[in-house]
């Protein structure tokens, strides 16, 4: 009982300092334009609104669980997007979690009527915690398996001023971006007296669209689009590559998660993350849902019950708007 109560003390303290190191991620990326690249604020013709749920893992009970809800408006005379955004993670059965507001700007330099470059910023606040209620300490395991501890190796919360930066190139059909998050390499351990920056995340985003009609790309309501996103956080990277038909006002796409051939987790085990199976809807009135399904390929197997999620985005006019040499390729999912 004693070497069990020991191990448990071990992978808390293994949790609450390891399980900090990745952001959390997104399969329908570009429905949450400001996570992915502060560059992308404001970048619609219309103010836009945009809530974000994923469930990850909820075959091993509780799962990872992530909520994002955002708002942005383009200034067009003033070239420059604004933005709004908050964000809450849940991890494990301790409540591991972390709540971010950030506050993004960006800005837009027309090379030429058809290609234009984006700049932005984003600076936040984040709130980490956790229930230490959760937790065994060896304080407890000494004093007979004691309710609470008397210990003050962890911190309850912890805070700290957040930055990312990011830019993006694009036209009406290539789009190529680049963002840093964490540049300011905040601390953000939960155990006293540590030192655990938090690493910075990089994200290059890449894609192409071309119509499937014989209209032009800002009249045409049916497209093909192909995009890729790497990501890569300290010793952990990724990339997700696939593709998808926009054929108002349904959408659907596949989309594949890994690094197979260039990383593996480990010796015998190809790195293969997951299958993304996609499908939505756009209304009349702006209003886009879409849902999205993880299919786990990778070693923990189908037991882990993959990832659920579903995002909301609605667009309306601006009272000025001006759609003259301003186009938004990016993808609308």
């Amino acid at each position: 009982m004693r070497d069990r109560a020991l191990l448990a003390v071990l992978l808390a303290l293994l949790l609450a300092h390891e399980t900090l190191a990745q952001d959390p991620q997104l399969s329908q990326f570009y429905a949450a334009p400001m996570y992915l690249n502060p560059a992308l604020t404001g970048s619609t013709y219309q103010d836009r609104i945009g809530l974000n749920y994923r469930i990850q893992w909820p075959g091993i009970a509780p799962g990872f669980e992530t909520y994002a809800l955002g708002y942005d408006h383009n200034n067009a005379k003033a070239h420059s997007g604004y933005g709004l955004m908050v964000m809450h993670d849940r991890a494990g059965s301790n409540n591991l979690s972390f709540t971010h507001v950030g506050g993004s700007y960006s800005y837009e330099a027309r090379i030429n009527h058809a290609h234009a470059v984006r700049f932005g910023m984003r600076l936040g606040y984040t709130v980490r915690q956790t229930d230490l209620g959760g937790y065994v300490f060896a304080d407890q395991v000494i004093r007979d398996n004691a309710a609470t501890t008397i210990e003050s190796t962890m911190l309850q919360r912890t805070s700290y001023f957040d930055a990312s930066v990011g830019g993006m190139y694009y036209s009406e059909h290539v789009w190529l971006g680049a963002s840093f998050s964490h540049i300011n390499r905040p601390q953000q351990t939960l155990m006293v007296g540590g030192d655990t920056r938090l690493p910075v995340r990089t994200s290059i985003h890449t894609g192409y669209r071309l119509a499937l009609d014989e209209r032009a790309m800002s009249h045409t309501r049916s497209t093909f689009n192909i995009a890729a996103h790497y990501k890569a956080q300290q010793d952990w990277d990724q990339l997700d590559i696939g593709a998808y038909v926009d054929h108002q006002p349904l959408m659907a796409g596949l989309w594949y998660r890994g690094l197979p051939g260039l990383k593996a987790y480990r010796p015998g085990y190809p790195n293969n993350d997951a299958i993304v199976l996609m499908a939505g809807v756009q209304t009349q009135k702006q209003l886009r849902i879409i849902y999205s399904y993880d299919i786990t390929i990778s070693w923990q197997g189908m037991k882990t019950g993959g990832a659920h999620e579903v995002s909301l985005t609605y667009e309306w006019p601006a009272r000025q708007k001006s759609r003259k040499f301003h186009m938004v390729p990016c993808p609308k999912f």
